[in-house]
C-alpha cells in the first residue's frame, strides 16, 4: 500500500505496510467476510465484491497450522494473497479519489464520512486508540487538510498529493479493507498506517499546511496587530544563552518588514558562562541591567518592542514584571520566542501588564533544546515547549511547530546528512567552528531565526510583502 504517487502505487505493492502489520487470524478473516456479506454491508455491492476478492482460501486457512495439536500460528507478515488484496483496494480508492476531486458534492461527502469515522475512532475501545498521540494527530491533520481544501479555504496541495490524501480517507471509511476495523487489536492498524504513509510521503506539503494553520490561528489572536507594530520605533532584541558573539544581522533582516520604522537595538549581557550562572544572572542583576538599558533609549515606552529568545525571553519576562510592579509606562509590544521560562511561572500575569499589546509566547513542541536540556537542568516544563499552564490576561500562546513537523523532516534530514557525511573531501575540510554549533541549533529547532521567521509570517499580512498565506491561493498543479 505504498503511496508514492499515482504512477508508483501499484509497483510498490504495499509491502512496506503489510510487513509492519501482524496478520489477523485466518478464521477471523473468514468470519468477518461472512458477517459483512450477510448484512453488515447490505446495499453496497461494490464492497461485497471486494470482500469476496479478499476472502481467504482453504489452503491459506490450513497454512497456519503448526502441526502441534492443531494450534494455529499468526504469521508476522501477510501472505501474498492478502498483499494483492490490499493493493487492489488501494488502487480502487485512488481511482475513486480521482472522481471525487471532480465532484464538489462527493468531496463534501467524503469529509463528512471521514469526520464520522474519526469520531468513532476516538471513542472506540480498539487497541489503535491507545497508539501514540503523534499518530492520532496525523489522522486529525488529514481530516483538517481535506476539510480546508474541499471547503475552498486552502489550495496548497498539488493534485497528486490531494489524490493520495483523499484515497487515504476513503480507505479509512471503507467498511471492507485489508484488516476490518472491528477486529480486536489489529482492526485500525492498517488505517493508521495508510494515513501516516500518505502524510509522510508528501511531507513538504503537509508541513506547509500545518504552518498555514498555525499562522492563521496566530493572526486571529493578534487581529490588527500588524498595523500597530508598524508604528513601533525601536526594537530591543534579547538573545539567549551563549550568544555574546552571535551576530543578529539575520534576525534584523527577518523582522524589518514588520517593524519598518524601527531602529534595532541589542541587549548585551554576559551569557557565555555556565547555564546556572547565566540563569541566576537573568533572574538577579540582569533585571536591573535591562531596565536601565531600556530607560536610556530616546523613545517613548509605547513605541518600544522587546523580543526575547530562549534565556533572553526569561530576561524579558523579568523586566516586564518589574516595570508593571513599579508603575512605569508599559512597552508597546513584547514577544517571547522559545522561552527558557518555567511553564508555571508566576510572574507571567504581572509581566503581561507591562506591555500594551498582548504578551505573545511563541512555543514549539519540536524544540529539542527545551525538551531535553532545559527540562533536565531545571526539572520543569518550559514555557517555550507547550505554552503556559494557565491563562493570563493580555497574554497569548502561539504554536510555531509541533512534533509532527519534526518527524516529517526527520527522514529528509537523515538522507541529507548521510549524503553530506559521505562526501569525504568536504568532511576532511570542514572547520570545527561556530558553524557546527549553528547547524546543531538549527537542527534542534531552537534557532532564533526559525522563531523570528514565524513571527514575521504572522504580522506581515499588511506589510506589502509576500503573504505567508498566499500558498492557500496558489493554483494546483
Amino acid at each position: 500500500m505504498g503511496i508514492k504517487g499515482n504512477e508508483n502505487g501499484k509497483k510498490s505493492g504495499g509491502s512496506a505496510v503489510w510487513r509492519a502489520l501482524a496478520n489477523a487470524a485466518n478464521d477471523a478473516r473468514k468470519k468477518s467476510v461472512e458477517r459483512f456479506k450477510n448484512g453488515a454491508t447490505s446495499g453496497n455491492r461494490e464492497n461485497s465484491a471486494t470482500s469476496e476478492d479478499c476472502e481467504t482460501s482453504e489452503d491459506d486457512e490450513n497454512s497456519g497450522n503448526n502441526g502441534n495439536g492443531g494450534n494455529r500460528e499468526i504469521s508476522v507478515a501477510l501472505n501474498d494473497e492478502k498483499k494483492r488484496c490490499a493493493t487492489r483496494i488501494w488502487e480502487e480508492k485512488k481511482n475513486e479519489a480521482e472522481n471525487v476531486l471532480t465532484n464538489p458534492a462527493e468531496a463534501r461527502s467524503v469529509v463528512a464520512n471521514f469526520q464520522q469515522w474519526l469520531e468513532r475512532f476516538a471513542t472506540t475501545k480498539n487497541w489503535a486508540t491507545r497508539t501514540s498521540a503523534a499518530t492520532f494527530d496525523g489522522v486529525k491533520t488529514l481530516f483538517r487538510a481535506l476539510q480546508a481544501t474541499f471547503g475552498g479555504e486552502y489550495r496548497g496541495f498539488s493534485k497528486k498529493t490531494l489524490v493520495a490524501l483523499t484515497a487515504a480517507a476513503l480507505y479509512c471509511v471503507a467498511p471492507i479493507d485489508a484488516l476490518l476495523d472491528w477486529i480486536p487489536v489489529l482492526g485500525l492498524c492498517d488505517d493508521l498506517f495508510v494515513v501516516a504513509v500518505a502524510l509522510k510521503t508528501f511531507a513538504a506539503e503537509t508541513r506547509a499546511f500545518r504552518r498555514w494553520e498555525r499562522i492563521k490561528t496566530a493572526r486571529e489572536l493578534f487581529s490588527g496587530g500588524a498595523r500597530r507594530l508598524a508604528a513601533i520605533e525601536r526594537v530591543v532584541l534579547c538573545p539567549g544563552w551563549q550568544s555574546e558573539e552571535a551576530p543578529l544581522d539575520e534576525i534584523v533582516e527577518i523582522l524589518r518588514p514588520i517593524f519598518p520604522r524601527a531602529t534595532f537595538e541589542r541587549y548585551c549581557w554576559p551569557s557565555n558562562v555556565p547555564w546556572k550562572t547565566a540563569r541566576d544572572y537573568v533572574d538577579g542583576d540582569g533585571v536591573e541591567q535591562l531596565a536601565q538599558f531600556t530607560a536610556t533609549l530616546p523613545t517613548k515606552p509605547a513605541k518600544i518592542a522587546l523580543i526575547g529568545h530562549s534565556l533572553g525571553a526569561r530576561a524579558t519576562v523579568r523586566a516586564l514584571a518589574r516595570r508593571a510592579r513599579s508603575g512605569e509606562a508599559a512597552f508597546g509590544a513584547a514577544f517571547l520566542l522559545g522561552a527558557a521560562v518555567d511553564a508555571d511561572e508566576s510572574e507571567l500575569g504581572t509581566a503581561a501588564r507591562g506591555v500594551l499589546e498582548p504578551l505573545g509566547n511563541f512555543f514549539a513542541a519540536s524544540d529539542r533544546v527545551l525538551k531535553y536540556a532545559y527540562q533536565t537542568a531545571e526539572g520543569k516544563r518550559p514555557l517555550g515547549l507547550r505554552g503556559a499552564e494557565r491563562k493570563w490576561d493580555n497574554y497569548v500562546d502561539c504554536e510555531v511547530a509541533g512534533n509532527d513537523e519534526f518527524w516529517l523532516e526527520f527522514g529528509e534530514n537523515a538522507a541529507t546528512a548521510a549524503a553530506w557525511l559521505g562526501n569525504k573531501a568536504l568532511w576532511t575540510k570542514f572547520p570545527l567552528s561556530a558553524d557546527v554549533a549553528a547547524k546543531a541549533m538549527e537542527a534542534s529547532r531552537h534557532c532564533f531565526a526559525q522563531y523570528a521567521t514565524f513571527l514575521r509570517s504572522v504580522f506581515e499580512e499588511d506589510c506589502g510583502g509576500a503573504d505567508a498565506l498566499d500558498v492557500a491561493l496558489a493554483p494546483r498543479k
